[in-house]
């Protein structure tokens, strides 16, 4: 008898028994007449067969009938069950109990509902944690506060921990629209158009070249992870085709759903505070977003191997054990605790005299200065070449006595760490600015 921890996010559903780790298990169901087919089985057969595909009922858990129902599953929560118990029946052996580390996403009556799905499914609940305190408990960072960032097939979860002694779950922010699937299906459209540019073939074209290409996507990921440029390969019919991508190109279709992850990572961390960005073995394979998140002033970035929450929980177990209630722990203690360091009363550098843009510093005088595509004003700094969402005239930067202010004249807005201005706000040495959607970003400093 043993423990088995569950981390449980439908991009990937992972078991943790001992020092084996399960497969991910996609949140991927297939609904065929006869039988009911979930998990990797569905992923590989879900582009040959999309009607059939329903892939949000971990997203959307709920007993409420579906539009489309198979024989042995006609809801969500049948359709949990049957993948739960199908990883079970993988992974555990009789008397083992498990530890469920669940994102912070799944709370409230979803979790009373998993809870029921696990009994129903025989599977013993020794207890409950937020999958994120169990992923980051065991970071040696020197920093209080740590932002988990995560993303599943249909959404993205930011999660602000926070504690010297202990690493509490203080909050929870959702990305809605920004999923693996719809990140998957972006890729697969640049890698589709970049064949037919070099060959004239569109993998697109016919479903099996298509189920081909995106169950090779993963593994062009974890490629990317460490190579600046990957080579795709297509068999078909008529030969094998194949072309040469570089990080850059995955990074720049993907620019806009980076930047709403961005804004969750920028809110989450209060101006002037240091912050560690723990990123999920998922979010890590996206193609140059952690070195982005690398640039957020006052920030470390740390890579968390696959199934480090169910790994976590496993390793908490007698912090988190429960007896079954779907109580969710949001609380453990830290493996190594952070020293508070002492703290001057005043800070250097928390006014700043510049803004730096493009590796050009622009002082910040009590004349203001214009920023913008097109500025108009004694003073201004233009924007050329700036995105759309960049107004003419976006704003302006001013010393008034001991402050700097940032006042915004623009449409599509001005922020500061990713917080939207409304009219000005003060600015700190460190901050950063950006201006419009995805927009252009500035930084503050202090010089001399």
């Amino acid at each position: 008898m043993a423990d088995v921890g569950i981390e449980l996010i439908d991009a990937g559903v992972l078991a943790a028994r001992g020092n084996a780790l399960s497969p991910a298990s996609p949140g991927i169901a297939l609904l065929a007449e006869e039988e009911v087919i979930v998990g990797r089985a569905a992923a590989a057969q879900a582009r040959l067969k999309p009607v059939y595909v329903a892939d949000r009922f971990w997203s959307d858990l709920s007993t409420d009938p579906m539009p489309r129902a198979a024989a042995s599953a006609h809801s969500h929560a049948d359709l949990a069950y049957a993948h739960l118990g199908q990883l079970w029946g993988e992974v555990a052996e009789p008397g083992d109990e498990a530890l469920f580390a669940v994102p912070g996403n799944i709370r409230g009556q979803s979790l009373g509902l998993l809870a029921g799905i696990a009994r129903t499914a025989g599977i013993g609940v020794r207890g409950w944690v937020d999958a994120a305190v169990a992923a980051c408990v065991s970071l040696s960072s020197s920093r209080e506060t740590v932002l988990y960032v995560d993303i599943g097939l249909h959404e993205a979860v930011l999660t602000m921990l926070e504690g010297d002694l202990a690493l509490r779950r203080s909050r929870v922010d959702l990305a809605p629209r920004v999923g693996l699937k719809s990140l998957y299906a972006a890729w697969g459209q640049l890698i589709a158009e970049a064949l037919v540019r070099r060959t004239r073939f569109d993998p697109l074209h016919q479903a099996a070249t298509e189920q081909q290409l995106f169950d090779r996507l993963p593994g062009l990921l974890a490629t990317l992870a460490n190579a600046e440029e990957v080579d795709v390969e297509v068999q078909a019919s008529a030969g094998v085709f194949g072309v040469t991508l570089q990080r850059e190109q995955f990074a720049f279709v993907a620019e806009s759903w980076y930047s709403q992850l961005l804004d969750l990572v920028h809110a989450g961390r209060r101006a002037g505070t240091t912050a560690t960005i723990a990123l999920s073995s998922r979010a890590a394979l996206l193609p140059g977003f952690a070195a982005r998140c690398a640039r957020i002033a006052g920030a470390d970035v740390v890579l968390l191997a696959e199934g480090a929450a169910a790994r976590g929980a496993l390793q908490h177990a007698a912090s988190i054990a429960s007896g079954g209630s779907p109580a969710q722990v949001v609380e453990l203690p830290r493996a190594v605790p952070v020293a508070r360091p002492s703290r001057p009363q005043a800070q250097r550098g928390e006014v700043p005299t510049h803004v730096l843009y493009a590796g050009r510093a622009q002082a910040i005088l009590s004349e203001p200065l214009y920023i913008g595509l097109e500025p108009t004003g004694t003073r201004t700094l233009a924007l050329s070449g700036a995105p759309p969402g960049v107004s003419r005239r976006h704003c302006c930067l001013v010393r008034e006595g001991d402050a700097v202010l940032v006042r915004d004249s623009s449409r599509y807005g001005t922020f500061v760490n990713g917080e939207r201005v409304t009219d000005s706000a003060r600015l700190a040495a460190g901050d950063r600015l950006r201006l419009g959607t995805p927009g252009v970003e500035l930084d503050l400093v202090m010089v001399g």
